[in-house]
């Protein structure tokens, strides 16, 4: 766990900060190249084209390829990516870099949750992937409150403060990528760390965790694809991710109309993800402490698209900021837990495949929840209701979470 899951946070945590820094760079960056609140959504929606269009070729290559050389090639491609937004001149190179910079984190996410298959047992699977997904609130606060410092930098070296936060929030991600190749072994079975009998140990665990999978229903790549269970979770992560990323992309702006200043803005973004962070911490023990998944996952979503909707109603700003922690905070529980669900079913290419297929359908939310944003945003003045729609894709997701009680007959080999 000490070896493996900090080298899978600190990829996603890059990732993260690549991906959703655009989000503090538009206070003052929208200005800059003319672009309204339609247009960045269109952005941020485009990123998740390319990577919903990528992500199953993605990790099929990974499990032919292995992760220790797909995972640093994809890595340093997309932090180049994310340092070519500092010089985009407008809203076209703008949507083609973002589209690029989809293309790269395509294959991140499941191939990380595919690694992970590899090396942990069921009775920890939801703890490590719960240290994984922390560094997603744990990325965006931290670049909460790094921005605020990096936007000051306005002016220097002619470039302004949007431009350096995109220069100097990449240049981690391609030393990452590099330095990837050599941090990860193979598998177990390869882990020069590893005591003999701890990797013997470790082995016969997964092999036996494996079979007894296989020995429920053996998937094929197309069984994966095409299996009712793995679309009902890959639909329910469409309102998740809708939810999601329409509040990761907007909340800074959401946060200055709320009477915020623009210096004050990042600093105030960090507090829901710094809640979510620790809920997502005891809701996961508690979890694999039960070994339940579904209902872990249903309470926490129906609790976020309640708190979402919520905020239609509420005039007073903290009012709105505890509706909206709520929210985020039910979204990261949901993520944490569920993604178990799958990762227990599938093995091998199809859990590749699946796992990736699942990434993909749900990213459909990612493209369409800051589209949708930008778009009310723009027709009403502001975003009321548009957190309420936002709203509705974890209660969704709640529904599906409690309704796939029969995917527990993989679990417990």
């Amino acid at each position: 766990m000490w070896r493996i899951v900090p080298l899978l946070f600190a990829a996603y945590f890059v990732a993260y900060i690549d991906r959703v820094n655009v989000g503090f760079a538009a206070l003052t960056m929208n200005a800059d190249l003319g672009l309204n609140a339609e247009q960045y959504g269109l952005a941020g929606g485009l990123f998740f084209v390319g990577y919903v269009a990528f992500s199953v070729p993605s990790n099929l290559i990974l499990a032919r390829l292995g992760a220790r050389l797909w995972i640093p090639l994809i890595t340093t491609l997309w932090g180049i990516a994310s340092l070519l937004n500092a010089f985009v001149t407008g809203a076209h190179s703008f949507y083609l870099v973002r589209f690029i910079l989809g293309l790269g984190e395509s294959g991140l996410y499941p191939g990380l949750l595919y690694i992970l298959t590899m090396w942990a047992p069921e009775r920890y699977r939801v703890r490590m992937l719960m240290l994984m997904i922390l560094s997603t609130p744990f990325s965006i606060m931290v670049g909460s409150l790094i921005s605020q410092p990096i936007l000051q930098m306005d002016g220097i070296a002619g470039l302004a403060g949007w431009q350096w936060l995109f220069v100097l929030q990449a240049l981690p991600t391609i030393a990452l990528g590099l330095a990837f190749r050599f941090a990860l072994p193979a598998g177990p079975a390869d882990a020069p760390w590893l005591p003999a009998a701890e990797k013997q140990w470790l082995v016969t665990q997964l092999d036996a965790e494996r079979a007894h999978r296989e020995g429920v229903q053996r998937f094929s790549v197309m069984e994966a694809l095409t299996n009712r269970t793995v679309w009902l979770i890959a639909l329910a992560g469409v309102g998740i991710n809708a939810a999601a990323y329409g509040l990761i992309l907007f909340l800074p702006q959401m946060i200055h109309q709320l009477g915020v200043s623009a210096a004050m803005t990042p600093l105030v973004n960090a507090i829901p993800f710094a809640v979510a962070s620790v809920a997502m911490v005891f809701w996961s023990i508690h979890s694999d402490a039960r070994r339940e998944r579904n209902w872990h996952a249903a309470i926490p979503a129906a609790i976020s698209g309640l708190g979402l909707i919520a905020c239609v109603a509420l005039d007073n700003p903290i009012a709105v900021m505890v509706a909206l922690t709520l929210g985020i905070s039910g979204v990261f529980c949901y993520v944490a837990v569920f993604w178990a669900v799958p990762s227990a079913m599938l093995t091998g290419a199809a859990a590749a495949a699946g796992l990736a297929m699942i990434n993909a359908v749900a990213n459909l939310g990612s493209f369409f929840g800051p589209t949708m944003v930008g778009w009310v945003r723009d027709v009403t003045g502001n975003y009321s209701l548009a957190i309420m729609i936002l709203g509705l894709g974890p209660l969704a997701a709640s529904v599906i979470a409690a309704s796939l009680r029969g995917a527990r007959r993989f679990e417990g080999g």
